[in-house]
Parts: structure tokens; sequence; C-alpha cells
């Protein structure tokens, strides 16, 4: 498989499940995110840590305007996640405030069609929130005019979920989403260019996403790789597992006992998200000479990554999650502001921290999400 087959349209892992078709995002409120945080407020002072409320509206955008109320540089206001643009959603900000009641007064002062801030759930914290600080997400989806009838589309979802979601030999492959590589993939050939160190100078953050969209697109080739090999669930010597409870990382070095722990649902195999200081596999090892195969076949210089430096650590991700769900497929009757939009089909589930809803959702739809 090549990487812009395996980035933008890699082979659904329930395929030999029929899928319910329809649509997504019929309306904002179709396709509803709630963060789940990684841990509370400390109660201690500095910021305060509150939940916004967007509809139809970039999480950037929205911290934008928050910091121009305020009166404060969009880089002090902190935020642990991006949400969908074309959805409800709700996500912990950070604002500072040396005094918590002064920032208070001013944040009930703020109005905006599209952005409701819950001052309720306000409390002190000592520290700014960063990218990456939450558990996960919670999701309700609504799918609209399936090609099936609705019968039939509510019992394709729950065969598809049930195999992602409760068999341990199952699960979803947990591969990056059409939209980490730009519209059309455009920028997925720059981010391979900046990992092989040709790339051309542009500012820090549009850098960080070309390079991010590079490294996506070779875990997404090792991971396509592994389930054409048949090697998605089977441990390989030297491979970079990871305790599904604790997270920690081992390389294997027992291959039949770990393959029992992974059976067990203990363990998850992990691929590399490249990068100057990735874990890597064990040395000589099958794993080891798949991951620099697949280096290779996207002609890239093991000691190329090394030269990232520390802007572009890498690091491992499992190839497999466990979407949790809320209860089965249900029946969404058309909504009231909307009527011509008809019934659709309700999914209610959670996804760890990183994972995208475009690829279960895939997985459902038999369709590309972009």
């Amino acid at each position: 498989m090549d990487l812009r087959t395996a980035a933008l349209t890699p082979p659904r892992t329930t395929a030999d499940l029929p899928p319910t078709g329809g649509h997504l995002r019929a309306r904002p409120e179709d396709f509803q995110v709630e963060e789940l945080p990684a841990y509370p407020p400390d109660n201690r002072p500095g910021h305060l840590l509150l939940t916004m409320q967007k509809r139809a509206f970039n999480s950037e955008d929205a911290l934008r305007q928050i910091a121009r109320h305020l009166a404060l540089p969009r880089v002090e206001l902190g935020l642990a996640g991006l949400k969908d643009r074309d959805a409800l959603t709700r996500q912990r900000i950070s604002v500072p405030a040396p005094d918590p009641a002064a920032t208070l007064e001013r944040l009930a002062q703020f109005h905006h069609p599209a952005i409701t801030l819950d001052l309720d759930t306000a409390a002190p914290h000592s520290h700014k929130l960063r990218r990456g600080h939450l558990r996960g997400n919670r999701f309700l989806i609504v799918i609209r005019q399936p090609t099936c009838p609705l019968p039939d589309a509510l019992t394709r979802a729950q065969a598809i979920l049930t195999r992602l979601a409760a068999d341990p030999q199952g699960g979803l492959p947990n591969l990056y989403g059409e939209q980490r590589f730009g519209r059309g993939g455009a920028n997925l050939d720059n981010g391979l260019a900046a990992l092989r160190g040709k790339s051309r100078g542009r500012r820090p953050k549009t850098a960080d996403l070309i390079v991010s969209a590079g490294q996506s697109a070779l875990f997404n080739l090792y991971l396509c790789t592994r389930a054409e090999r048949g090697q998605l669930r089977t441990v390989l010597p030297g491979d970079v597992l990871q305790k599904r409870e604790t997270g920690g990382l081992f390389v294997s070095e027992d291959p039949a006992t770990d393959q029992r722990r992974l059976d067990a649902g203990e363990l998850v195999i992990t691929g590399p998200m490249v990068g100057s200081k990735t874990r890597a596999p064990g040395p000589d090892t099958p794993a080891e000479t798949l991951e620099r195969e697949l280096l290779a076949a996207a002609n890239i210089e093991p000691a190329r990554l090394a030269k990232l430096g520390k802007r572009v650590p890498g690091t491992r991700r499992p190839l497999l999650i466990w979407p949790v769900l809320d209860g089965p497929p249900e029946l969404a009757p058309p909504p009231d502001d909307a009527p011509e939009l008809g019934p659709g089909v309700a999914l209610r589930f959670c996804l760890p921290s990183g994972s995208y809803a475009t690829v279960l959702l895939r997985e459902i739809m038999g369709i590309n999400m972009g």
C-alpha cells in the first residue's frame, strides 16, 4: 500500500460487515463533542479553568475572541485540544486570573452568538492548560439519511460497534483521520519532505502542522502494512508494547508470553510517530526491520530523524483502541427545527485523547469523512 492511500483512504477493518451509508453534520447538533478532563482543578491561584461551549465555530478563533475581550494575548489562554468546527462542542479552557473575582466579572460580560462560557464550572488552577491535557472525548453523533432502511441501519451500526468496542480480538485501528493531512491531502507531501530535511522555511505553527502530517502518514502506513500482513494483533520479536491499564511501554523479548497477554486484553502493539527520540524496537529484530523497511519506502534516512531535534521528538501510538459505548445505537427523530432532515441513527461513545471519531464513523458508514 502506498503512503497516500494509507493516509487518505485506508481500507475498512470491518469490510465484511455492511455499512449504513448516510450523511453527517446535517446540523451542528448532530455532531456533539464533550471533552473528558485529564484532572480536576487544583484550586491554587494563577488561572481559572472553565468550560467553553461553541457552535459551528473554530476552537482557536473562539479563544481569540475571549482573549480580545480580556485584552490579553491569545497565547496566555490555554486549551487541551482542538474541537470540530462543524459541531456543538464543550471543552475546558484556562485564562490567567491574578484576581479571580475581577476575571470572573469580566468574563460575565462576554457575549458571542456562537460561544457560551459556563462560569459555574470556573475554578482556580495553578497552571495554564496545555495541549493534550485531556483524557478523551464523549460523542453524540447522528447519521441522517442512511442508504438502507432505519431498522437495518441500527442493526448494521450495532454489529460494527460490537466488533470494534466489545470484542477483545477486535478493536478500532487507531488511524489518523483525513483532516490530519489538510484538505485533499495538501500537507502530505510537504510533511514527508520535512522529515527528509528538505522543507522550506515556515512559520513555527505551520511547520508543526506540516511535520505532523508526515509523521501521521507514516504511522498510518505502518498500521495498514501490519494489517495487510496479518500482524495487527500478532506480537513480533522486538515490538514496542503498551500496557493498556497504565500506558507503560516496553520492548517484547518474549513474544509468546506477550501474545497471551495481548490476547487477554492487557497489552496493545504500538507504532512509531517518528522523531528524534522515538522509542525504537529491539535491535536486529523483525519489528526493527519492518520500521526501517517503511522508512526506506518513504525515502527517509533514519539518521535524518535524529537531526529533527527537540521540536520533533516523536512518540509511540497504540495501533488499536477500544471505543467505550454509552448504549446501543438509537433512533433519532427528525429535528423540530428541521423536520425535512428526517430521522437518523444516534451513536453515543467515548474515545481516548488523540483518536478520531471520523475513523470510527468511516467503519460504520463505509464512506470517507474528510
